[in-house]
């Protein structure tokens, strides 16, 4: 879908003690550390969506969601609605809520909101905020995906209209739910979350996913290239430009291997287009690495007037999300 008028403007992010990885990971992915938080995953995006709503002039929004992918510190209760309170003080003229969409929740939360403002000419302000921690009783968070290592952290924009510090120009997304599996494994639905009595090991259902037959690592490797690929070529239309014109196209933060096979080569990237060495710092920050992303070349001065952007989200289920931004 091609925007006209959604600007995000503000960002913020919120990192942790920056700590290295064991050296059979680094060895394998290249990931050489990444962040330790002792903040809870909605603490991580309150200090995030401060400086986002600080950076764009502390307006009230009309819309907030926030976005995890782990356990947000309480069973049954709102983490959107903490979160709001803490930044804003006061009620909202509009929803508050919760979203997640896995690895992919910064890209497809900036199209839901930019889908809301397109068609709501009443609601003036959406703030996103972001915030997963992965502490070492719940998940390993070495032990997740042999090409990852979990970081904690938090992220957060202010989309608005008129202007701001980006434009927005195109979104597009598609799922592939067929192998939604590679997360579950054989796991059966339970009462309550086994973490509670050890940490999660995800890649154990990983293996168990393709221990169970009709699907292998390289079908699911040809899935994602075809999704991602998708995506891009049709934001990438929408917006009026293409990856060889884009100063950088981000994709998730992930180790050498997989922006290699899954990014690099299908895209034709060039490296130092993708922000690819700070992921190799911070590790996969959940669902936060593309607004992390935003901001981070803000604040380091990585972006000129009339530099596109492209957000290259894939989140586990699978789904897929392109969006491409202009810099003001």
């Amino acid at each position: 879908m091609k925007f006209d008028d959604v600007w995000i403007q503000g960002t913020g992010r919120a990192l942790g003690e920056l700590r290295p990885v064991p050296a059979k990971v680094s060895d394998h992915c290249g990931m050489r550390s990444v962040s330790w938080s002792e903040q809870a995953g909605p603490e991580l995006a309150v200090a995030a969506g401060r400086q986002a709503l600080a950076a764009a002039g502390d307006v009230l929004p009309g819309l907030h969601v926030n976005g995890a992918v782990g356990f947000s510190g309480i069973d049954l209760w709102s983490a959107s609605c903490w979160v709001a309170d803490q930044l804003l003080g006061e009620a909202l003229a509009g929803l508050s809520l919760q979203i997640s969409a896995l690895c992919n929740t910064s890209v497809a939360g900036l199209e839901m909101a930019a889908s809301m403002l397109g068609g709501r000419p009443d609601l003036g302000r959406v703030l996103i905020t972001v915030g997963d921690r992965f502490p070492e009783s719940a998940v390993d968070r070495f032990e997740v995906d042999p090409e990852i290592a979990l970081g904690d952290g938090g992220a957060a924009a202010v989309l608005g209209r008129g202007s701001g510090l980006f434009r927005l120009l195109a979104c597009a997304s598609r799922t592939e739910p067929a192998v939604e599996g590679l997360q579950r494994g054989d796991e059966p639905f339970r009462d309550a979350s086994p973490a509670a009595l050890g940490p999660l090991v995800l890649r154990k259902r990983t293996r168990q996913f393709f221990a169970a037959g009709g699907r292998t690592p390289a079908s699911v490797v040809t899935t994602h290239v075809a999704g991602v690929r998708a995506v891009v070529l049709e934001a990438m239309a929408q917006a009026g430009t293409s990856v060889e014109e884009a100063r950088w196209v981000i994709p998730p933060f992930v180790g050498a291997n997989a922006f290699r096979h899954g990014y690099q080569v299908p895209l034709g990237l060039d490296q130092d287009r993708t922000l690819y060495e700070l992921g190799l710092r911070t590790g996969h920050l959940g669902g936060g690495d593309h607004l992390f992303a935003l901001d981070h070349l803000l604040r380091e001065g990585l972006v000129a007037t009339g530099d596109k952007v492209a957000l290259v989200g894939v989140g586990g289920g699978m789904s897929f999300s392109c969006a491409v931004l202009e810099a003001a």
